[in-house]
């Protein structure tokens, strides 16, 4: 769920949509910082993945990887049922569709200018469909969501099914070209994302469809799916603190082990398999399931901690990073350009550790938390939240706060 405008909030949403923005960036970083080839199969990159830095690694893997990107698609799906609402028709829906273009234009110049790995645009394509979901009842948004998160796993088990079918030739020239490039193509990719801005961008380009493509196509349905779990749980009253404290901790300490359990054997088992893409589709169906239970546990967990009323303090500044989700989104991607790929930017693509990596995520966490509240107390919007708002009704938005 991306921030909206401030009356009627929840500070629960906000201080969740916080945490997820930061989560994120522990799984982002990995791809900014690094050729594509190193983030999809970690061991190509021999230079780093030894030692602490496998460590390192392995914890962004069984704690991280997929979890935030889920509580951020619930949270989606929540955002949609609470402007559009259950009036049939709405009187928001074309408020809603500009909305969701103007995501998409946002995520596209994102994805080609700045980073390939953009996340706005599936979700704009996925808000126009989730959106005919909103009326539905609990039950059948489980049933539905279930549903399509279930087909997007049966998609990834036929690309195995499919690599298992082909000729062994076809098999490694394929893998070459995806998953194991040789060191000449992975240095070329070095040397691209280290050029100047406009002379890397027809080499980036390719990179940037590429990864549209397939979270339209594979992905896709995950999103939807979770997006109808997130509009289930907020109709439940999940997602606004209607449950009690220890129900919230019980059932977020019960389903953060029963993910970690699935996180934790998927990482063990890619380790045990050298990452050999023909030996990853139990490790990968591990990870895939044991995301959902451990993400909805986080939820619970920082629910229930927004029940705790003299921690207001402490929630402040994940609030305020909530409510400017999409800016801090944007700005990690903005830093990560800077940090990693070449002029204006300084071009340390392949050369950074995974610990400096996570020094660095949390040296922007800091300034997440520090930046945010600042600003709102000025402003009434982030930027890019403002430019958002302003685009989907065509008229520029107060910005200061009276």
């Amino acid at each position: 769920m991306l921030a909206g405008p401030q009356q009627d909030r929840f500070e629960s949403l906000d201080v969740l949509r916080g945490v997820a923005v930061l989560g994120i960036l522990a799984v982002n970083i990995q791809a900014m910082a690094m050729p594509v080839a190193f983030f999809a199969n970690p061991s190509l990159n021999t230079q780093f993945f030894v030692g602490e830095d496998r460590d390192i690694w392995g914890i962004a893997s069984t704690f991280f990887q997929f979890k935030f990107i889920t509580i951020f698609s619930a949270l989606f799906g929540v955002g949609i049922a609470l402007m559009v609402g259950d009036e049939k028709p709405s009187p928001k829906f074309g408020l809603h569709y500009r909305r969701m273009f103007w995501l998409f234009i946002l995520g596209s110049l994102h994805a080609y200018l700045i980073w390939f790995g953009d996340i706005l645009t599936p979700y704009a394509v996925a808000g126009l469909i989730v959106v005919l979901a909103r009326r539905w009842r609990v039950r059948t948004l489980f049933i539905a969501g279930f549903m399509l998160i279930a087909l997007a796993s049966l998609m990834m088990f036929a690309q195995h099914f499919a690599l298992e079918q082909m000729s062994a030739e076809d098999r490694n020239v394929f893998l070459a070209e995806m998953y194991t490039p040789p060191p000449e193509a992975i240095t070329a990719e070095i040397e691209a994302y280290r050029g100047g801005f406009f002379a890397r961008l027809p080499e980036t380009a390719p990179t940037a469809l590429l990864f549209q493509v397939v979270q339209t196509l594979f992905l896709m349905p995950r999103n939807i799916g979770v997006m109808m779990f997130g509009m289930a749980l907020y109709k439940m009253g999940f997602f606004t603190l209607g449950w009690s404290f220890l129900r919230y901790v019980a059932i977020g300490a019960a389903a953060v082990t029963i993910g970690i359990a699935g996180s934790h054997y998927a990482t063990t088992q890619m380790f045990a398999v050298g990452f050999d893409p023909m030996k990853l589709a139990g490790a990968q169906a591990a990870q895939f399931w044991g995301s959902l239970p451990q993400a909805f546990g986080y939820a619970a967990l920082v629910m229930a901690f927004v029940k705790i009323p003299f921690l207001k303090w402490v929630r402040a500044p994940f609030a305020a990073a909530g409510r400017m989700a999409l800016t801090n989104y944007l700005m990690c991607s903005i830093i990560g350009a800077f940090l990693y790929f070449g002029p204006p930017g300084l071009g340390r693509i392949g050369t950074v550790s995974y610990p400096e990596q996570a020094m660095t995520m949390l040296a922007i966490w800091i300034a997440i938390l520090i930046w945010s509240p600042l600003w709102l107390a000025w402003f009434r919007f982030g930027p890019f939240e403002w430019l958002w708002r302003s685009l989907t009704y065509w008229k520029s938005q107060p910005m200061w706060r009276t």
